[in-house]
C-alpha cells in the first residue's frame, strides 16, 4: 500500500526520467513518484493530490524553468501544504533564489546539478523521516494542548502556575535563537536568511547508540543525553559557538554565525577537544560505577553556508549548504574519541593544533576528501 507522494518538477524530460528511475528503485515500493514538466502543472497536481487526501511528503523542483520558477513553485506549495519538505534542484549558483526559498518555502535543502545519487537518496530518506516525525510531534502537541485546556477547566487554582510555566516555555524558546536573530525578530517580526563565507560546523554522534539505547530505560536514556548535551552546551558557549540543534544522539553547533569572525575554526576545534576530554572523564566515572561507556565521534568542516530562521510559531535557527553535509560526513567517517576535520579546517588550525593526516577517504556522495585527526 502506498503511504505518500514524492513530486518531481523539471522542464527537461530526461532529468525527470532520471529522477523517476532512481526514486522508483529506492522508494517506489513504498511511495508514489509523481512527475510534472512545469511549475503550472505541478501546482495543479498538488491541488489534486491534497484534495484526494494524499500525503505530499516532499517536492523536488528545478529552479530554472519557463514560466514559474522553482523557488516560486515551492513557495506556493508550502502555503498549500506547510508540512511538505521542499528541495530546490539548481544547475547554477542562484543564491538569491535559494534564500527566497528558505524564507518563503521553508526550504529543506538545495542540490546542485548534476546531483550525486547517494546524496539524493539520503536527502529523500531524511525528508520522509522528518515529515512523519513532525506529524507525530504535531499530534502529540495537539493532545498536550487539549490536556492543558482540560486541566485549566477542572483545576482553576492552577491557572496562575500554568501561565507562569507557559511564560517560561516562551523564554526557553527564545533562548534557542541567537541574540542577534532574536533581536531582529523582536524589532521586525521576521529574520531574513543570510549567506556566510566562513563558518565551522561541528557534529557529534555516539558510537553504537541504537544498541546503547536498547540496554537502558527511556528515562535513563533521556537523563543521560540531557547530562551530555548540557555539558556540550556549556563548552560550545564558552568557545563562542552557536548551538543549532540536536537530532536523537547527534549534536550540532557552528562558529562564525550569526556574528561573523575569523577564529571560528580554532574555536570549533578547541571546543571539540574539550568535549572529547569531558566525555573521556565522564566515561571513566561510568565504568568505575559498573556502567557502560558512551564513545563519541566528532567531525568538523569549515566552508560556506546559508543560515536563517524557519517556522512561524515555533522558531528554529538552522543552516543549509554543502558545508553542513561535509561536516556530517566528517563525523560519520571519524572514530570514537577522535576529532576528525577536513582539509579546509586543518589549514586554518594547523599552526595551533597538532594534527595527523589520514589521507584521502572515500565519502558517500562526495568522492574522496582529505581528512585529519586532531592530535
Amino acid at each position: 500500500m502506498k503511504n505518500g507522494v514524492i513530486l518531481c518538477v523539471d522542464d527537461e524530460r530526461v532529468v525527470l526520467t532520471g529522477l523517476q528511475a532512481q526514486l522508483d528503485r529506492d522508494f517506489g515500493s513504498s511511495y508514489v513518484i509523481e512527475l510534472a514538466e512545469s511549475g503550472e502543472e505541478a501546482l495543479e497536481l498538488v491541488d489534486e493530490l491534497l484534495e484526494s487526501g494524499n500525503d505530499l511528503l516532499m517536492v523536488i523542483s528545478d529552479q530554472m524553468m519557463p514560466g514559474i520558477k522553482g523557488h516560486e513553485v515551492l513557495r506556493r506549495i508550502h502555503l498549500a501544504s506547510p508540512g511538505t519538505y521542499t528541495v530546490l534542484l539548481t544547475g547554477q549558483s542562484d543564491l538569491e533564489a535559494v534564500i527566497d526559498a528558505v524564507n518563503e518555502a521553508n526550504l529543506y535543502r538545495y542540490i546542485s546539478k548534476p546531483w550525486q545519487s547517494q546524496d539524493l537518496v539520503l536527502t529523500v530518506k531524511e525528508a520522509i523521516k522528518g515529515f512523519y516525525q513532525e506529524r507525530q510531534l504535531a499530534q502529540q502537541n495537539l493532545l498536550l494542548e487539549r490536556h492543558n485546556k482540560e486541566l485549566e477547566q477542572t483545576v482553576s487554582e492552577r491557572t496562575k502556575e500554568l501561565k507562569e510555566q507557559m511564560t517560561k516555555s516562551a523564554q526557553l524558546l527564545l533562548n534557542i535563537l541567537p541574540e542577534k536573530v532574536a533581536a531582529e525578530l523582536k524589532d521586525r517580526g521576521e529574520a531574513t536568511a543570510k549567506h556566510y563565507d566562513n563558518v565551522s560546523v561541528l557534529f557529534t554522534d555516539f558510537q553504537g547508540f541504537t544498541k546503547l539505547a536498547s540496554e537502558i530505560t527511556p528515562q535513563e536514556l533521556v537523563q543521560t543525553l540531557n547530562e551530555c548535551y548540557t555539558a556540550f552546551d556549556d563548552i560550545a558557549d564558552a568557545h563562542n559557538l552557536e548551538k543549532i540543534k540536536t537530532i536523537g544522539d547527534a549534536y550540532m553547533c557552528a562558529g562564525g554565525l550569526p556574528l561573523e569572525n575569523t577564529s571560528n575554526a580554532l574555536d570549533a576545534v578547541a571546543a571539540a577537544c574539550e568535549i572529547q576530554q569531558w566525555v573521556a572523564n565522564w566515561n571513566a566515572k561510568r565504568v568505575a560505577g559498573g556502567m557502560i561507556s558512551w564513545d563519541l565521534r566528532i567531525g568538523i568542516h569549515t566552508g560556506k553556508l546559508i543560515a536563517g530562521v524557519i517556522g512561524k510559531t515555533k522558531f528554529a535557527y538552522d543552516v543549509w549548504g554543502d558545508a553542513v553535509n561535509i561536516a556530517s560526513r566528517m563525523e560519520s567517517n571519524g572514530a570514537p574519541g577522535k576529532v576528525n576535520i577536513s582539509k579546509d579546517t586543518y589549514e586554518l588550525v594547523m599552526e595551533q593544533f597538532k594534527c595527523t593526516y589520514r589521507g584521502k577517504i572515500e565519502v558517500k556522495g562526495k568522492g574522496e576528501i582529505e581528512m585529519y585527526f586532531v592530535g
